[in-house]
């Protein structure tokens, strides 16, 4: 059995290897970067090197995890004269937002109705998906990534789900999660 050590000098290739071998994630090179920070940190503050186990922890804790401010409740879809419209229901603590965009693809729809609802200007810069097989051999799940612009800074998404608009969806949010716990009031 192959032995690969994570610790805070391990580079990007040796976790996207474990994540991909003990949970099926085939990260994009520019995800493979954003996260081996994370676990980087991790074997820096714990002085330790990072088991397999936790390096998937820590994946799904920090992309998958992130429900705040954000959390996508519900969508609708629908296509009229080769544009998508999107009605998005989301949770921003108790409260309930309801978003509507339309763009020329569902992707770009929501990133319209959450740019008019937050006040920042989101550009999606990477997009990356790949189905997830279930380990009971029972469908996949669809994993997307993504990298998106907030007013100028980069920060990366995950999303899964059995349906691929809403793993999609749930990506973008992952993103917009990740800049609003940096920085306080992206809700505004």
């Amino acid at each position: 059995q192959e032995v690969i050590r994570i610790n805070s000098q391990s580079g990007k290739g040796g976790v996207a290897y474990v994540l991909e071998q003990q949970a099926g994630f085939q990260l994009p090179r520019w995800l493979q970067i954003d996260f081996s920070g994370v676990v980087q940190k991790y074997a820096e503050v714990t002085e330790t090197e990072v088991e397999a186990g936790r390096i998937v922890s820590l994946f799904e804790e920090h992309y998958l995890g992130q429900r705040a401010p954000f959390e996508l409740v519900g969508y609708q879809l629908t296509r009229e004269h080769d544009e998508d419209r999107l009605k998005a229901t989301l949770r921003d603590g108790a409260t309930t937002i309801a978003l509507h965009g339309k763009a020329s693809g569902v992707v770009g729809a929501f990133v319209a109705a959450l740019e008019q609802h937050t006040g920042k200007h989101l550009v999606l810069v990477e997009y990356s998906e790949h189905t997830l097989s279930s380990s009971a051999g029972a469908g996949a799940d669809a994993v997307t990534y993504v990298q998106i612009n907030v007013d100028g800074n980069r920060y990366c998404g995950v999303g899964r789900s059995s349906d691929i608009v809403e793993a999609s969806l749930r990506a973008i949010l992952s993103a917009v999660n990740q800049q609003a716990s940096l920085a306080p009031g992206i809700a505004a």
